[in-house]
């Protein structure tokens, strides 16, 4: 068996940045819902009707983000600890998480996605000691 450092660093730091993301993303929905609360009083529902409900779906929208990276995370965790046994597996699991975070890129922020994806490219391309017959 190979030992697959370099996917497990690529996917580790990517666990490490899904699972920042996913707590700043859950501070951040709480922020909103504290300072959507404080308003709550003082805005009459009348003349801002439009903004509470833009407010309210914003709202609602921060969950997808953090449910993405939770799931990326997940996954990412699951390929980084299979990627010594099975590199298939743990190559599919790393391109679910680059798929599934991918769409997080589109925030400037995120590269964790492009880090997964070099993971999996990894697994599926280096060969074992087994079938190379050589110790890569």
């Amino acid at each position: 068996m190979t030992n697959r450092m370099i996917e497990r660093i690529l996917g580790s730091v990517g666990i490490v940045m899904d699972f920042l993301f996913a707590i700043l993303g859950a501070i951040l929905i709480v922020v909103v819902n504290l300072g959507i609360g404080w308003f709550g009083d003082s805005i009459n529902t009348v003349e801002w009707g439009f903004v509470s409900n833009i407010l309210y779906i914003v709202n609602n929208l921060f969950w997808l983000p953090v449910l993405s990276c939770v799931v990326s995370f997940i996954l990412g965790l699951i390929a980084v600890v299979k990627v010594k046994r099975n590199a298939k597996l743990a190559g599919g699991l790393f391109i679910a998480s680059a798929a599934i975070s991918s769409w997080l890129l589109f925030t400037g922020v995120a590269f964790q996605s492009i880090l997964y994806l070099i993971a999996g490219i990894m697994c599926f391309i280096r060969k074992n000691e087994d079938e190379a017959g050589v110790r890569v």
